[in-house]
């Protein structure tokens, strides 16, 4: 089994792109917040090429066996007011299907997390939806503790 963490690259685009869809499809996952109509695949795509070009670390992906399997996007960011941190923040992380349970996550977060500590980040936060418990307990093996509660209510229109 060849694994491979490395930082995304432009081709691997589509195949993200694909990755995000899954995963704004998915009310367990996304709370359908932003769902992956044609115009949001297209200003994702832009964002992470943004992203991607403020330092192409920040977005990393697992290939096992030649083939993307999973993705990871976060920035490190200088905050408006002091803190003594220096927070990164976790925007998008998603694994295919056939390759969960498998330790590639953990090995890419891992990743992610050395190259936060390496930009100088302090304090990593990530949100996932309370329903999303394989992403809840996922983080807490990885060392994550709740830090904030988040809450939501829909306005009628």
């Amino acid at each position: 089994m060849g694994l491979l963490v490395r930082p995304a690259r432009p081709e691997d685009l589509e195949v993200l792109v694909s990755f995000w869809s899954d995963m704004s499809s998915d009310p367990a996952v996304s709370g359908l917040i932003y769902p992956p109509t044609e115009e949001n695949k297209r200003k994702w795509r832009s964002w992470v090429l943004k992203v991607m070009e403020e330092d192409e670390r920040q977005v990393i992906v697992t290939e096992l066996d030649s083939r993307v399997v999973d993705f990871i996007l976060f920035r490190v960011r200088e905050g408006p007011l002091w803190s003594p941190h220096r927070i990164a923040v976790i925007h998008d992380l998603y694994v295919e299907p056939g390759s969960r349970r498998k330790g590639v996550a953990s090995r890419l977060v891992e990743k992610a997390l050395s190259v936060m500590k390496s930009r100088g980040a302090t304090l990593v936060l990530v949100t996932a939806l309370v329903s999303n418990r394989p992403a809840l307990a996922f983080y807490r093996r990885m060392g994550f503790r709740e830090y904030r509660l988040t809450f939501a209510m829909e306005l009628e229109p």
